[in-house]
């Protein structure tokens, strides 16, 4: 395994004393909204996190100048490193039940096993990987800590925002001579889905005008997200505003979505059958079936397929890099769902 840096953005709460979990289960103590930067280098080899390589940008409260605040020295900091390598960014909101570090882990494993490719032949270039981490619980208790975290995915929605408004505002100032001509992407993985919705609908209600395409592509992998989302203004029918396409990966047999579809009296999942009415979706919505690949990528669950498959890390690739969708190899198209279904997992 490479090493790779993976940066963070976060309204969790710090705690810097702490030598294993920089970042906790809380809010930050500002305010839900309040944000914290950093990067957290993965050494080659590392799987796991380890305290002492979480760098966080200073917080300099009363700083008016955005440029020498953690926010602004952390997109500066990023986009020289899309200049320095040529790589594009994904931004990846994680889901129900994960830690800080649990978070930066899996952004790790995308950073290492995603490859933007042009060809099925092309073995591709890498991402930066930037994690946006709620305060999810990180602790399985039954039913409680489900309703725990939604309630904090709804609250995160204005940090989502302000992240957005900050990288907005920081692409309108920079210099022609200083962009990197790369793209940003932007994937959300199952209750991820529901923070996104909630932080697009408190940007909506902050700057109604500012849902500007700020990224290229828009992932959604298993989203616990209700399956009328992209019908209703105050849900998702918005979102194909701020990206060149929306992808959305789903999967019948997905246990977690099925748990919460039929115990936390949540409707139909977006993230288990798709959208509700394929006839009123957006055309920069494509649908991918992804059954074949979920059953071998995370048996038990059927549900964190995204971070485990070989297949999925060449779609993903794939969508990021731009190519069509009848040109992305191992898809077939089922007229029935009007849908693409993953063919098979894909061998090492």
């Amino acid at each position: 395994m490479v090493a790779v840096r993976v940066y963070f953005a976060t309204n969790r709460n710090a705690q810097p004393e702490n030598k294993k979990l920089v970042f906790g289960s809380r809010f930050n103590p500002d305010g839900v909204a309040a944000l914290r930067f950093g990067h957290v280098d993965f050494p080659e080899g590392a799987e796991t996190l380890q305290a002492g390589s979480v760098f966080v940008y200073p917080d300099i409260k009363g700083e008016t100048d955005v440029t020498k605040t953690g926010g602004g020295a952390f997109l500066d900091d990023l986009r020289k490193r899309m200049t320095g390598d040529g790589c594009d960014t994904l931004v990846f909101i994680h889901g129900f039940n994960v830690s800080f570090n649990g978070a930066l882990e899996a952004g790790a494993r995308l950073a290492r096993d995603v490859r933007i490719r042009a060809s099925a032949a092309d073995p591709g270039r890498p991402v930066n990987v930037v994690v946006f981490s709620w305060p999810s619980d990180g602790a399985a208790v039954p039913l409680m800590s489900y309703y725990s975290d939604r309630e904090d995915a709804r609250a995160s929605g204005p940090a989502l925002a302000r992240a957005f408004l900050k990288l907005r505002d920081f692409l309108l100032r920079i210099q022609v001579e200083d962009r990197c001509d790369r793209s940003i992407h932007l994937l959300a993985h199952s209750m991820g889905a529901y923070v996104l919705r909630q932080g697009l609908q408190a940007t909506i209600a902050k700057a109604p005008d500012s849902l500007t395409r700020a990224f290229g592509q828009v992932l959604l992998a298993a989203p616990d997200e209700d399956d009328d989302t992209f019908e209703r203004e105050d849900k998702l029918k918005l979102l194909p505003r701020i990206g060149r396409q929306v992808t959305v990966y789903f999967n019948p047999a997905d246990r977690a979505l099925t748990i919460s579809d039929k115990t936390k009296a949540n409707p139909d999942r977006l993230g288990s059958d798709g959208p509700r009415m394929v006839d009123l979706l957006p055309k920069k919505v494509v649908l991918v079936d992804c059954r074949n690949v979920a059953r071998h990528a995370d048996p038990t669950v059927q549900h964190s397929y995204f971070a485990h498959s070989r297949a999925m890390a060449f779609d993903i690739g794939s969508v990021l890099a731009g190519i069509e969708a009848e040109a992305i190899g191992n898809r077939d198209y089922v007229l029935a769902l009007r849908a693409w279904r993953l063919i098979k997992e894909l061998e090492g």
